[in-house]
């Protein structure tokens, strides 16, 4: 059973949102403070981008199981 065109729409739009907040986090410029700990931290930044992601794709994966 194929998924319905609406499912595609919302995995692209969500595909495009989270590809800008790749992009932004990527090209966020921060000066290095250690006083401010993990804030502003690139590596933190790109982690906690990518498991959303990582999730989404997992549900995917899931639901082409359950129907």
């Amino acid at each position: 059973m194929a998924p319905h065109a609406g499912f595609w729409i919302v995995v692209s739009l969500m595909a495009l949102a989270e590809a800008a907040i790749i992009v932004t986090a990527l090209r966020m410029r921060v000066r290095q403070d250690s006083a401010r700990g993990i804030v502003g931290s690139r590596a933190a930044e790109v982690v906690w981008t990518l498991l959303p992601v990582g999730l989404i794709a997992i549900l995917i994966v899931m639901s082409y199981g359950a129907a």
